[in-house]
This record gives C-alpha cells, sequence and structure tokens, in this order.
C-alpha cells in the first residue's frame, strides 16, 4: 500500500515535464476553489498560464471529474461556459487520535466538510486505537454515502514527537504503547487507502490556516495547547516538520532551567507549565479527566489555586510568543487546542502586554497574538485538508502559487 511522503519537498528538487503538468494542474484547481467559477480565459489570466495550456489542464481535469463545466445564460451570443470544481471529485479524512478523543472529519474537494465524528476514548493502545481509527473512518465514508475509492486520503494526527526514544517512550501526554507502532501502513492496510500520520500541532496550524484564523497569513506559528503543548509552523502557507517530522516540539523548549522536572529527564520544560495535563496536576489530579468542565469552573470561580496555575501558565506563553516570534518572524502567533476557549482567553489576557520582539511593530495589521476560531476539531480539519493539498492542491492563497511553463 502507498503511503503519503509527508517529508519536506527538496529545495533542489527538478521540475521536469511531468512535475510542471501536476503543478500546474493544483494551480488550476487552486485558483477555482479561492476565486469561484471561472471561465478559462479568467483561469488563464490569474494563473499566468497561456490559454492553450489552460484548456488542456481543463479537459483533462473535467475527463477526471474533478471539475464541472456548464455554461451560463447570456443576453446575447453563444453562452459562455464557466468551470468550478465539482465538490464530489474527490473526497479525504482527516482522523485526530488523543488520550480522550477522537475526532474525525470528512471533506469533499471544495474543502466543505461533509461529515463529522467525535468518539471518546481513554488512552487507547495500539490495538484499540487502530480498530477505532478503522471505525470512525468506515463511519463517516458511510454517513456521507460516498464510496471508498472517491476517498483520495486519510491523515491521522497524534501527539508527537515521532521516533524519539528518550521522549516518545513514556509520559503522561504521550500515547502509550506506540511509539515503535507503523501508524499509517497498519491503516492503510485496514482500509486499503494512502495514509499519513502528522503531528497535532502542524495539523492544528493547517485548520487554521484553511478553516480559522490565519486564513489570510502565509507564515503563522501556532501554539496548540492539548493534553501536552505543541507548535505548529507555516512557511510561506506550507507546513514545516523538519528533517524527522518533529518541528514544533515547543512543549520541550526548556522556559525554567532549574524549574520543574519533566519526564523527558529536563528540567523546566514548557508543557510542565502550559497544557491541559499541567492543569489538572497543578489541581491534584493524577489524570486527565475525559472532559475539562472542571478547569471552566474553577476560572469562573476564581479558585486560589487555579489561579496561581493560570499566572504561571500565562508567563510561560508570554515567553514562549516572543522566542517564536524571534526566531520564525511570523505573521501572528495563534492560539488554539483542547484547552477550554474561556481559559484560553484568560490565558491570552494575562499574557499581555508582551515583551519586545522582531514582531514589536508599529504598524502591525494583525494582533501578535490571536486565539484560534477552528474549535476543537481544529486539528481534524487539518489533517484533512492534507491528503487534498498533496493530491490536488496547495490550498494556500493563488497569489502566491507561481505556475510552471510546460
Amino acid at each position: 500500500m502507498r503511503q503519503m511522503d509527508l517529508t519536506n519537498a527538496g529545495a533542489f528538487s527538478g521540475a521536469n515535464l511531468e512535475n510542471a503538468r501536476d503543478h500546474n494542474r493544483r494551480v488550476t484547481i487552486e485558483t477555482l476553489r479561492v476565486h469561484g467559477p471561472l471561465s478559462r480565459a479568467d483561469v488563464a489570466r490569474i494563473t499566468g498560464l497561456s490559454v492553450q495550456t489552460t484548456s488542456n489542464i481543463a479537459e483533462e481535469l473535467i475527463g477526471a471529474s474533478l471539475l464541472l463545466e456548464k455554461p451560463v445564460s447570456s443576453l446575447r451570443g453563444k453562452p459562455p461556459k464557466i468551470l468550478s470544481i465539482n465538490p464530489d471529485g474527490a473526497y479525504s479524512i482527516g482522523l485526530q487520535l488523543d488520550h480522550n478523543w477522537l475526532i474525525g472529519v470528512l471533506l469533499d474537494l471544495a474543502g466543505v466538510r461533509r461529515g463529522e465524528i467525535m468518539v471518546p476514548v481513554d488512552s487507547p493502545n495500539p490495538q484499540s486505537g487502530l480498530a477505532a481509527l478503522e471505525e470512525a473512518a468506515r463511519q463517516l465514508v458511510a454517513d456521507a454515502h460516498v464510496q471508498f475509492e472517491q476517498i483520495c486520503g486519510v491523515s491521522v494526527v497524534m501527539p508527537g514527537p515521532f521516533e524519539v526514544d528518550s521522549l516518545a517512550s513514556d509520559g503522561p501526554t504521550i500515547l502509550p504503547g506506540w511509539a515503535d507502532v507503523a501508524v499509517a501502513d497498519r491503516l492503510a492496510e485496514r482500509l486499503n487507502l494512502p495514509v499519513s500520520v502528522e503531528n497535532d500541532a502542524t495539523a492544528a496550524a493547517m485548520g487554521e490556516h484553511y478553516f480559522g484564523v490565519a486564513r489570510r497569513h502565509r507564515n503563522v506559528v501556532v501554539i496548540f495547547v492539548g493534553t501536552g503543548l505543541g507548535g505548529g509552523i507555516l512557511i510561506n502557507g506550507q507546513p514545516y516538520r523538519g528533517a524527522f517530522r518533529n518541528a514544533g516540539e515547543i512543549g520541550h523548549l526548556t522556559v525554567y532551567p532549574d524549574g520543574r522536572r519533566c519526564y523527558c529527564g529536563n528540567q523546566g520544560c514548557a508543557e510542565t507549565y502550559l497544557s491541559v495535563h499541567a492543569a489538572y496536576e497543578h489541581l491534584g489530579y493524577e489524570k486527565t479527566p475525559p472532559t475539562y468542565d472542571e478547569l471552566l469552573h474553577r476560572l469562573h470561580t476564581g479558585e486560589r489555586q487555579f489561579d496561581t496555575w493560570m499566572d504561571k501558565a500565562a508567563a510561560v506563553l508570554r515567553l514562549l510568543v516572543v522566542n517564536l516570534e524571534n526566531m520564525f518572524d511570523p505573521e501572528t502567533v495563534v492560539v488554539n487546542g483542547f484547552m477550554p476557549y474561556p481559559v484560553l482567553a484568560e490565558l491570552e489576557r494575562r499574557a499581555l502586554p508582551l515583551p519586545p520582539s522582531i514582531s514589536s511593530r508599529q504598524r502591525r495589521e494583525t494582533p501578535r497574538v490571536i486565539l484560534g476560531a477552528a474549535g476543537l476539531e481544529v486539528a481534524a480539519l487539518g489533517a484533512a485538508v492534507l491528503p487534498l493539498f498533496y493530491s490536488f492542491g496547495h490550498l494556500t492563497p493563488v497569489s502566491a502559487a507561481m505556475p510552471l511553463k510546460t
């Protein structure tokens, strides 16, 4: 079973004729997704492709049922034909597996949500987790009344890091027993579909970029406050993963050199202060509950012990934002995750004002920190975008997607 390649595209890869054709097909689809139905001439004008190249690509995509072309009413002459994306041309599935929840989303080719599922789990092991992932995917397909042959791929998001023995073998924020499991291969065998595995924070960045507050931004860092703490990085609209898919592991950045002991063996790691697990640990819980109502209750009642944690977590958030700004020079830093939105909003409020950084410019059009708007499904939504991203388009603003000449 073919597994989708999630490594970063080589900066020195040549663009042969076939690569150029693939790229131009993606640009054509993305142009129609962003701008809506267009004539072939309009597509050629926006993309910079020749009219003949655009026409050839349109015929190919229509033949593959990825585009539709219909005449529109006209008061004079021959009615013009307009190209549009065929929403039913392909579908993709995003699945997020965490300690307490399995969340699934099915998108059509136009990026419209056609199905979703949320199932409670309890720190699933590989056997129960793979079965739950398979069942969720099949349920999404059945509920949407589509065929498996129309699914271009499945992307699974899980807490990282991946293939790092000292960090992935144990710990309260790591799913137990998954360190050596070839998740993509095993789920691909069960579903007979291409499957990829992605870091949850990277997927959350894609979710905000496509569905949330980062739709107008191409250089963004996401701070994902889940059971642990992760960072998603978009550079020029592309997810950055690093050499081994672990870029953005901000949960293990040292924020206090002599701070609390972390399960990774270091001291003062950020996620020991800022994460859902850290909040509950501070409140005396040995295990993170499956629902986070207690955090909301403590926030609304102004409970002293929770207030103390909020101050410490906000201080860590402040440190992270400034360091990430100085490191990546993003347009903005987005904060999202499983943490209840009112708690995130209060953490943001307490983190302000931010210390100076390279982002401290007077003529900013976007705040340095904004709260995510894609909801609890943000990582599953981002995961569902990825198969479409690799198969049919960059799913980023077209102005930066320059065509390759054939």
